[in-house]
Formats: structure tokens, sequence, C-alpha cells
């Protein structure tokens, strides 16, 4: 069902207002637009967003939520609401929003480093190692992925992996890489 035509002028609206960073102005106009066509899933995205960029997390979840109800197929929406879940300390939904991700369009980089970095941070090297070669295979020059990787490799005992790593990294990204050496005691450079 399409969003009646005021709800859609609203949207279009606080298009402008953004453009203009006026983001308090471009809320009220998608609030508006809701209120006239609460099934207005790119409503939902979009005010989702500017909560996210105003700082208002909570706000953010609600309106990220419903777009994923309203289109559960969505990935990159699906990928936004698990990132703000994971800002809010919800690793276990955010783990979930994830894979669904992953499951949906295994091309979004960003969902196979988030469950690294998750998986990462609670030192589970067997499940961070497989997400994060894999962010680092679809965005080969992710100085982050790359300096996860090569640390958890590090941490699980696998030096001549972590090495060849920073090796990679320190190919495209020398700042990272010296990070990445430090970290993993690599061989020091004359």
């Amino acid at each position: 069902m399409d969003a009646p035509l005021d709800a859609r002028m609203q949207y279009w609206v606080s298009q402008f207002w953004t453009f203009l960073r006026q983001n308090d102005r471009a809320i009220d106009c998608l609030r508006a637009a809701l209120a006239k066509a609460p099934q207005m899933r790119e409503a939902w995205q979009y005010i989702g967003y500017l909560y996210s960029q105003r700082g208002d997390q909570a706000e953010a979840l609600k309106a990220l939520s419903e777009a994923v109800r309203l289109d559960p197929d969505d990935a990159e929406t699906r990928f936004n609401l698990g990132f703000i879940m994971h800002q809010r300390g919800d690793d276990d939904g955010a783990i979930a929003q994830y894979k669904e991700v992953i499951r949906l369009k295994p091309s979004i980089d960003r969902a196979w480093y988030g469950l690294g970095a998750i998986y990462h941070a609670r030192r589970d090297w067997g499940q961070a190692i497989p997400y994060l070669q894999q962010a680092a295979k679809l965005q080969y020059f992710n100085p982050y992925a790359g300096h996860l990787l090569a640390t958890a490799y590090h941490l699980s005992g696998q030096q001549d992996k972590a090495l060849e790593e920073w090796k990679r990294v320190d190919g495209f990204d020398p700042k990272a890489g010296a990070q990445i050496g430090r970290e993993i005691g690599a061989p020091v450079r004359k």
C-alpha cells in the first residue's frame, strides 16, 4: 500500500530540511508523514537515521525496528538496526541482525566485520576469525578488519597467520601496519 500524497510530500520536505542541516525540522516532517502513513517504511528508515545522527539511540532503535518489521528482507536497514543494538550493548541482538544481513545479502562487508568485532571483543577466536577473514576479503583495504584479524590470529596462537595479515595491511596502510606490528610483536624493520 502506497503512502498518501501528503505523507509523501512531508517525506520529500524532510529531505530538503536535511540538506539544509535542519534535522529537527526534518524529523518533524517525518513524524507528520508517519502520522498519516504509519506503514511508510522509508520514512521509518529515514527518521531512524536522523535519530541516530542526533544521538537518540532509543528512538533510532524503535524506528529501525519498525522499518525492519515492515520489510524484513531489507538488509541495509537490518544492518543499521544491528549497529544501533551493538552501540547500546545488545550484542546478542546485533549478532542476530548481522547474521540475517549476511543471509540476505552476503556482500555487505560491514556485517561480517561487525560479527567479527563482537566475537573478537568476547575473545571467541573460533567465531571471530572466519567473519573477519570474510570482511577482509570483501573489503581488502579495510585496515580495521585486518587489525582485528591479525590480533585474533596472534591471540589464538596462530602467529604465522598474524604476521601474514600484518604484512598484507602494512602493504596498503603503513600506519595501521605499524600498530598491528606493535600489538603482535612483529619483527622491527629497519
